[in-house]
């Protein structure tokens, strides 16, 4: 789940810190002030955006239902795990028996599985050996092996799932390829392996790297990348993908250093009135944000009008693999996460920032993306190429 990221393109290996895509200085240049600095502003991603708050959804649901699947863990070897029983093949070892590859299991090890880790991951036999590291972490084993490295548990390819589970119909039924059968656990493996590199997306607000960010006296998070993702830009980005254009997008749920991407699947706000926002006076939004009774709005001093939200953001969770697909299930692996913030505006009410209220202050997304085109290239040290996995997605995806 974790991963290094640009602007244009996603390449994930190892545990890495993402460098900000054209981040602006402005940010906490001036004590108490902030502008809604590049790397939140939706319009550096798309031009397209509408901002127009009378404009905007208060509801809103992706078209093409998100796949629930599995995040293929690290210390499992990815898409090695026999997940249908000890003597069943894996994903990946049913690929190479059915395009004649030699190695697959190997290459995916080195390059998204266990062996990925050797050298950078402490060396066990037991998972009593990772205890000291107090970061979640098992001692991962190929299978066969007696020996292998501390691995934190949570680590995996949800980075590869969460775009697929976006922009792929789901694999329904199995299908078979030179005897081999592929069930849509197989499928949905695989898909996201090659999801999980050699794709162009666009990507919002910055990651951060903090286990425990620091919170001020007024309750509010001092570190622009663990403060951010900005709630206006979690707006226009909610109501114009999901509400207008009907589509999805990814999200990191946790602000601190985890990553977890999670597909967004729809949004409402619960406090709208009519269809419209709710709209406040400068004093409320004083109040709302910890700012001194009586004060002036220092957060954003271009704001001129004030919007006050309660949303709700439904995001997928994760489904283990099986012979058939969780994709009928999909309100069962929907959640809800709440969030409350003050819109901040200008006079004509076009959304320019905007800042959390109350427990949403810790507790919010971190960041957001989602993929501007298919995966192209290979993964697996080029044993593994998009367009034939995507050939038996598209076979088991027929009803």
């Amino acid at each position: 789940m974790n991963q290094k990221r640009s602007i244009i393109s996603l390449s994930l290996v190892g545990l890495v810190a993402g460098a900000a895509a054209c981040a602006s200085d402005e940010l906490g240049t001036e004590e108490g002030f902030e502008t809604w600095n590049d790397a939140n502003n939706p319009a550096f991603v798309d031009k397209n955006f509408v901002y127009d708050v009378a404009k905007l959804p208060v509801e809103g649901q992706t078209a093409l239902t998100p796949i629930p699947a599995d995040y293929w863990a690290t210390y499992r070897d990815a898409i090695n795990y026999r997940w249908d029983g000890t003597s069943a093949p894996s994903p990946a070892e049913k690929f190479g028996k059915a395009f004649g590859k030699a190695g697959v299991e190997a290459a995916v090890s080195r390059q998204h599985g266990i062996d990925a880790q050797a050298g950078s991951r402490k060396a066990c036999k037991k998972d009593s050996d990772c205890t000291s590291l107090k970061d979640g972490s098992s001692c991962a084993m190929r299978r066969g092996k007696k020996s292998g490295y501390c691995i934190p548990t949570w680590w995996g390819l949800c980075h590869g799932w969460a775009p697929y589970a976006i922009s792929e119909p789901a694999a329904v039924k199995p299908v078979k390829r030179n005897g081999v059968t592929f069930y849509p656990g197989d499928i949905e493996g695989l898909m996201t392996l090659v999801y999980s590199e050699n794709l162009r997306v666009r990507f919002l607000s910055e990651r951060c790297d903090e286990d425990e960010p620091k919170v001020a006296d007024s309750g509010r998070i001092p570190d622009g990348e663990c403060r951010d993702m900005n709630p206006g830009t979690l707006h226009i980005l909610a109501t114009n993908m999901l509400g207008i254009r009907k589509v999805g997008f990814v999200e990191d749920r946790t602000y601190d250093d985890e990553v977890w991407n999670q597909p967004v699947r729809g949004f409402r706000v619960t406090n709208a009135k009519n269809g419209k926002l709710l709209e406040i006076a400068k004093k409320d939004a004083v109040a709302l944000v910890g700012l001194p009774a009586g004060s002036e709005y220092t957060y954003n001093k271009k704001a001129k009008r004030f919007f006050n939200v309660e949303l709700d953001l439904d995001y997928v969770s994760e489904a283990p693999p099986a012979h058939t697909s969780h994709v009928e299930e999909i309100d069962y692996y929907t959640n809800t996460d709440h969030y409350g913030y003050v819109i901040e505006a200008d006079a004509k009410g076009k959304v320019i920032g905007g800042e959390w209220v109350g427990e949403s202050r810790e507790f919010h997304p971190d960041f957001a993306w989602w993929p501007t085109a298919k995966p192209s290239g290979t993964v697996a040290e080029g044993k593994i190429g998009y367009e034939e996995v995507r050939a038996l997605n598209e076979e088991a995806a027929k009803q």
